[in-house]
């Protein structure tokens, strides 16, 4: 069976390409806006770390008894997990959190305390999808025809 494959044609669109490039500079550049993060995400990052970790210790302590307040805190935990993963542990695995890359490496490497896997994470999102954004059957993060006719989650997922 032969496999597909994608091709881009690199040498048509080289101007194109160029112009493209020379504008996100630009924006950049007169907005005054650095293409790393700043206090901001240096803010952001303290705060999310805090959402999840904090959570996570009282979780662990067994001070906490009441179910409620577990899964109040669950709940809190989840949202410093989002925002780690969708934002924080992102950016610097693209290597934009820092011009430093250490500090990248650093930050990216904090989705292993989350159960992900930071070298798994580099491949699925910047080869696997970045090389093949939003082309059908290639980019992994659009959703794949279910295979098995007789799931019962079929019907969930498919639209």
């Amino acid at each position: 069976m032969k496999s597909k494959t994608v091709r881009f044609n690199n040498t048509s669109n080289v101007e194109f390409i160029k112009a493209i490039r020379a504008n996100v500079n630009d924006y950049f550049t007169s907005n005054n806006i650095s293409k790393f993060g700043n206090v901001n995400m240096v803010l952001k990052t303290i705060f999310m770390l805090f959402l999840y970790f904090t959570p996570l210790a009282f979780l662990i302590s067994g001070v906490i008894e009441t179910i409620w307040l577990n899964y109040f805190l669950w709940f809190v935990m989840s949202l410093g997990m989002s925002g780690i993963g969708l934002s924080v542990m992102h950016d610097a695995n693209h290597g934009s959190y820092s011009k430093n890359k250490k500090v990248n490496r650093f930050i990216g490497f904090v989705i292993n305390f989350l159960g992900g896997y930071h070298i798994n994470w580099k491949i699925q999102h910047n080869v696997l999808h970045h090389s093949f954004t939003n082309i059908e059957g290639f980019d992994e993060d659009i959703a794949q025809e279910i295979k098995n006719s007789k799931s019962i989650y079929k019907s969930f997922i498919s639209s």
